[in-house]
C-alpha cells in the first residue's frame, strides 16, 4: 500500500469491524461453556436424585416372598420354584390302553379273565386304576357285570389284570372292561421300578398229575431291586400252541428282602385241560405306590393328577 492510497479512516473502521467479530466469537464460546456447565449440573442433580430414590426404595421395599406376584429370589416362575413350592408342570397324560381281553371257562361254572393293559406314559404311573368287567353271550346280550376292582400300573408298563372265579349265568363268549377313576402319580429320579425276576421254572408239556390231585408250576422269585417288599404277586397264565388262554392262577409271596430268592409252587386243579399247554407265562408284580408294602422304602411320590 502506497502513501498515496493509504486511508486512515478506512483502516480504523476495518479494525473495529475485525475486533467486533472476535468479540462475538469469544462471547459465543463463553455462552457454550455456560450451557455445558448448566447441563452438567443438571445431570449431576438427576443422578443424585435417582440414587436417593433407589436408596429410599431399597430401605422401604418389602422382602421378597413366595406370594408377592413377582419372579424374584431365584424363583423358576412367578412365586414358584427355587425357595418356593415347585412350579406346576402341565403334562399331557395319555389314557390307559386296553390291548386285549381273554376269557376262559374254569370247568367249575366260573370264568377267569385276563385283560392286557398298557400305560403309554413314561413319567407317570397310576396308583389307583378302577375297572369292572362285563360278560356277553354270542348274541351280544349282557349276562353279568362285576363289581369295581382296583389295581395299579407303572410308567410304560404292559401288564395283566387278572380276574378269577367269576360266576356268569349262561354261556359267555366275550368280556369287556371299563376303566373308571385313575389316580396318576409322577415318578421322581430317586424312585425305581421294582426289578423282579423268575428263574429255575419247572414245568412240562404233559404236567404229570401229582399225588394231591393238582398240576403245578414251580420256580424261584428273585427280588433284584433295592427294596424290601412285604408282598409280591405271581401270576401264571397257561396257553396252547395257538396262544389261546387255557388257565390262570396266582400266588402272593410275602416279605421278600432285597436280593433275596424265594421259591414258589402254584397249583392247578386236575380238571384243567393241561395236555394242550405249550406256553407258560409267569409275571411277578408288586404295588410300589402302597407305602405299607415297603419294609424300607425310598421317596414315595405324593403328587396326584
Amino acid at each position: 500500500m502506497t502513501a498515496e492510497s493509504f486511508n486512515p479512516t478506512y483502516w480504523i473502521v476495518e479494525k473495529k469491524h475485525n475486533l467486533g467479530y472476535y468479540d462475538n466469537v469469544i462471547l459465543g464460546i463463553k455462552m457454550e461453556t455456560r450451557v455445558i456447565k448448566r447441563n452438567l449440573f443438571i445431570i449431576i442433580y438427576l443422578a443424585l436424585f435417582v440414587g436417593l430414590v433407589f436408596v429410599v426404595y431399597a430401605i422401604l421395599k418389602p422382602n421378597p416372598t413366595c406370594n408377592d406376584g413377582i419372579k424374584n429370589q431365584l424363583e423358576e416362575g412367578i412365586d414358584c420354584g427355587g425357595p418356593c413350592k415347585a412350579c406346576e408342570e402341565n403334562f399331557e397324560i395319555q389314557d390307559i390302553l386296553i390291548k386285549k381281553t381273554e376269557l376262559v371257562d374254569t370247568a367249575t361254572g366260573k370264568f377267569d379273565a385276563v385283560i392286557t393293559v398298557e400305560n403309554p406314559n413314561s413319567l407317570f404311573g397310576a396308583s389307583t386304576v378302577q375297572y369292572n368287567l362285563k360278560y356277553f353271550d354270542n348274541k351280544g346280550q349282557l349276562l353279568e357285570e362285576t363289581k369295581w376292582f382296583k389295581g395299579y400300573i407303572l410308567p410304560k408298563q404292559e401288564k395283566y389284570l387278572l380276574v378269577q372265579e367269576i360266576e356268569v349265568p349262561g354261556n359267555p363268549t366275550k368280556v369287556e372292561v371299563e376303566i373308571g377313576d385313575v389316580i396318576w402319580k409322577k415318578f421322581t429320579a430317586d424312585q425305581e421300578n421294582p426289578r423282579l425276576e423268575v428263574i429255575l421254572t419247572e414245568f412240562s408239556n404233559s404236567f404229570q398229575q401229582d399225588l394231591s390231585g393238582f398240576y403245578r408250576v414251580k420256580g424261584t422269585l428273585v427280588n433284584e431291586s433295592s427294596l424290601d417288599l412285604q408282598a409280591i404277586k405271581i401270576m401264571v397264565v397257561l396257553r396252547n400252541n395257538q396262544g389261546k388262554l387255557l388257565a390262570t392262577n396266582s400266588q402272593v409271596v410275602s416279605t421278600v428282602h432285597s436280593q433275596e430268592k424265594r421259591d414258589f409252587d402254584i397249583p392247578f386243579p386236575s380238571d384243567y385241560n393241561m395236555r394242550d399247554v405249550t406256553e407258560v407265562e409267569i409275571k411277578p408284580e408288586t404295588d410300589i405306590f402302597n407305602s405299607e408294602n415297603y419294609i424300607k422304602f425310598f421317596g414315595i411320590v405324593e403328587e396326584e393328577f
